[in-house]
C-alpha cells in the first residue's frame, strides 16, 4: 500500500510532502500540543521551553503554506465530547457512563485488543489532530476558494502511532490527514534542509483560522483532557472555567467535582498497567462519569517520537512547560468569542449535530 510508504522511511516521507507542493496542493501543517515543548531538544535547547512560535518559523521555512494549531482540533473534540457528557447527565443515562478518552490511539488499540468488552464506551470523537485535519481542509478550501482536494495536511505529532491515522477517511472519501511527521522527524528534516530553529523568524499561525483556548493546548499533559472537559462544562453550564484545575503528575489521580446541578467523580491515568486498578474499582461499583487513559508516560509529552533519549526528568519539564504555555493563553475554554463558535459557523453547521458528526467523528475505523 501506498500509506505504508511513509511510515517507518523518513526521507521518503520528507519527499512526498515537497513532491506535494510542486504538484500544485496547497500545503498545510498544524502542531500538536507536546511538539512546542519538546522540539528545541532537537536543536539544543532545554525541554519544557516553549517554542510556539519558533516552530511556526521552522515549518515555513520548510516551505508550508499554512501553519494551524492542533488544539483547535482538541477545542472541537472536547467542545462535541462535553455535549454528548452533558446530554448523558440530562436523561439520567447512566448506561453511557464512563466514558473513555479517544485522543490516544495507543489507547484505543490497547483497549480494542485486550479490552473488548470496553471498547464500546471509547469515545466516537475523532482525536484531535484528525479533527483539526478536517477543519483545516474544509475551512481553508472555502476561505481559499478551492476544491477540498486541492489542500495537503501534515501533522506534526509527538507519537509514531498517529502515522496509522492517515488510514482513517471522512464519509466524503477524503483524508482527515495526508501524512504525520514526528517531533523527531521534524527536527531531522530541518537539518537535512540546514535549518536552525535557533536561528528562524518567529512565525504566526494562518490568519484564517480562529486560535485555539487553554483547554486545548493542555491535552498534551496528563490530566489535561479531563481538566479540559470539566472546564468546557463549567463554562456551558454559565461557571468560570478556571473552577477547576487538574494538575499533578501522578499516574492515577482522581476528582470529584459540583458543576452546575451535576456532580461528577473523573479519573485520569497514564500507563495502560495501571488502567486495571480503575477497572478493578468499577467493578467494585465506582461510578465513573469520564476516565482519561494516556498511553504514555506523563500523557503525549512522552510520546515514542519524541525526542531522544528519554528520561523522568524530561517528561515532567515537558508536561510543566506546556501547562504554562496552557495557562498564557486568552482563552481559557473554547467558547470564547473568537472559538470554537467560529469554526461551526465558517462550515455552516451546528454543535452536536449530524454534519458535525460527519466531520469530525470517526467513521471506518483502518486501525
Amino acid at each position: 500500500m501506498e500509506d505504508e510508504i511513509y511510515l517507518n522511511k523518513p526521507d521518503e516521507l520528507f519527499a512526498a510532502i515537497e513532491n506535494g507542493k510542486k504538484n500544485g496542493k496547497i500545503m498545510v501543517v498544524q502542531i500538536a500540543p507536546a511538539v512546542r515543548v519538546s522540539i528545541g531538544e532537537e536543536f539544543g535547547r532545554a525541554p519544557g521551553e516553549d517554542l510556539t512560535h519558533k516552530t511556526v518559523g521552522l515549518l515555513q521555512a520548510l516551505g508550508f503554506d499554512h501553519v494551524m494549531d492542533t488544539p483547535l482540533g482538541a477545542d472541537v473534540n472536547i467542545y462535541e465530547e462535553t455535549l454528548e457528557v452533558l446530554h448523558a447527565l440530562e436523561r439520567d443515562d447512566e448506561k453511557y457512563f464512563p466514558v473513555f478518552n479517544s485522543c490516544c490511539i495507543g489507547w484505543r488499540l490497547y483497549c480494542k485488543n485486550k479490552h473488548p468488552e470496553l471498547y464500546r464506551l471509547v469515545s466516537p470523537i475523532a482525536s484531535p489532530h484528525m479533527i483539526a485535519g478536517s477543519i483545516g481542509k474544509h475551512v481553508l478550501a472555502k476561505k481559499l476558494g478551492v476544491p477540498v482536494e486541492k489542500i495537503c495536511m501534515v501533522s506534526i505529532m509527538p507519537c509514531v502511532l498517529k502515522k496509522y491515522e492517515t488510514r482513517e477517511r471522512l464519509p466524503s472519501g477524503i483524508k482527515y490527514i495526508d501524512y504525520v511527521l514526528t517531533t523527531h522527524e521534524l527536527g531531522m528534516w530541518a537539518k537535512k534542509k540546514g535549518l536552525d530553529i535557533n536561528r528562524v523568524r518567529d512565525g504566526k499561525f494562518t490568519a484564517l483560522l480562529p486560535d485555539s483556548s487553554k483547554d486545548g493546548v493542555i491535552f498534551g499533559a496528563t490530566g489535561g483532557i479531563t481538566e479540559a472537559l470539566l472546564s468546557t462544562l463549567a463554562c456551558i453550564c454559565g461557571e468560570s472555567p478556571e473552577k477547576v484545575r487538574f494538575r499533578g503528575d501522578e499516574q492515577v489521580k482522581h476528582l470529584c467535582v459540583q458543576i452546575g446541578k451535576h456532580q461528577l467523580n473523573v479519573v485520569s491515568i497514564y500507563g495502560v498497567t495501571n488502567l486495571d486498578k480503575v477497572l478493578d474499582e468499577i467493578k467494585h461499583g465506582v461510578k465513573y462519569h469520564f476516565v482519561e487513559v494516556m498511553n504514555c508516560p506523563y500523557g503525549c509529552v512522552g510520546g515514542p517520537g519524541q525526542p531522544l533519549p528519554a528520561s523522568e526528568e524530561k517528561y515532567r519539564a515537558r508536561a510543566h512547560g506546556l501547562r504554562k504555555a496552557a495557562d498564557r493563553k486568552q482563552g481559557k475554554c473554547p467558547l470564547g468569542k473568537m472559538g470554537v463558535h467560529s469554526i461551526y459557523e465558517a462550515l455552516g453547521i451546528g454543535p452536536g449535530s449530524r454534519e458535525a458528526q460527519e466531520l469530525f467523528f470517526f467513521h471506518k475505523t483502518n486501525i
